[in-house]
């Protein structure tokens, strides 16, 4: 993966305690992700946590399907040791590796073999030839009938929209973390890891899944940047 910021220990630590928790209807989007999961694939045994942070949708996926197992997987030093701190308690079902999901995913995954492959906010990193490359990669893994879920940072369609989701989304941390607009706003639009941002319209990416061959693609939820989107193989 060709971004730096995230192997900073400053730039996890904020956002895992001051940006993850803040993010507007977050509960919101886990459960539709929970719901489309149930729908299409209501028996889950194989999770892939991509680009897997401290490890929350994964363990949210290992609190639902109790028997299932789980590999999770970040390019970030200072994530995966989050992550098997956090995921400390799950440790005979799960599996964390640190490595860089954007090349091949087949080194630790056989084709054909996942119920369930999740990524939270993470591969909007890549450059979008590399995203449709992992799509295409996520969707050999899957096994017929798994089912791929993306909740994800993506473009705005115009600049104006771009700005009502920066002020909706400031003002979200404010409230959240109790701090002055003012004094959220001068780390937001300063902040290091922003420069690692390559975002993509959520319709292109859909559209993306479905001439790969993903059944059921679509964005499942939207607010804004924010988006759950994903298909089924």
């Amino acid at each position: 993966m060709e971004t730096t910021q995230w192997q900073r220990q400053d730039v996890t630590k904020h956002y895992l305690e001051q940006v993850r928790g803040g993010i507007p209807f977050g509960a919101e989007q886990i459960n539709v992700m929970l719901q489309v999961i149930k729908h299409f694939t209501p028996n889950v045994h194989t999770v892939i946590d991509l680009g897997c942070g401290n490890g929350f949708l994964g363990k949210v996926l290992l609190d639902t399907y109790k028997n299932a197992n789980a590999l999770f997987i970040d390019h970030s030093e200072p994530m995966v040791e989050q992550a098997k701190e956090y995921l400390a308690a799950y440790q005979n079902q799960c599996t964390v590796i640190h490595a860089d999901f954007s090349e091949s995913l087949s080194n630790f995954v056989a084709p054909n073999s996942v119920d369930c492959i999740v990524s939270g906010f993470a591969i909007h990193h890549l450059p979008h030839e590399k995203k449709k490359k992992l799509y295409a990669e996520i969707y050999t893994l899957l096994k017929d009938g798994g089912i791929f879920i993306n909740i994800e940072h993506t473009a705005s369609a115009t600049e104006k929209l771009e700005s009502l989701y920066d002020e909706q989304f400031v003002q979200h941390l404010a409230n959240y973390n109790h701090q002055s607009v003012e004094e959220v706003a001068a780390e937001y639009y300063s902040r290091p890891d922003k420069q690692d941002n390559i975002l993509e319209r959520v319709d292109i990416q859909v559209n993306w899944l479905r001439e790969i061959g993903y059944q059921h693609a679509d964005c499942y939820f939207k607010w804004f940047e924010l988006a759950v989107f994903g298909g089924v193989k």
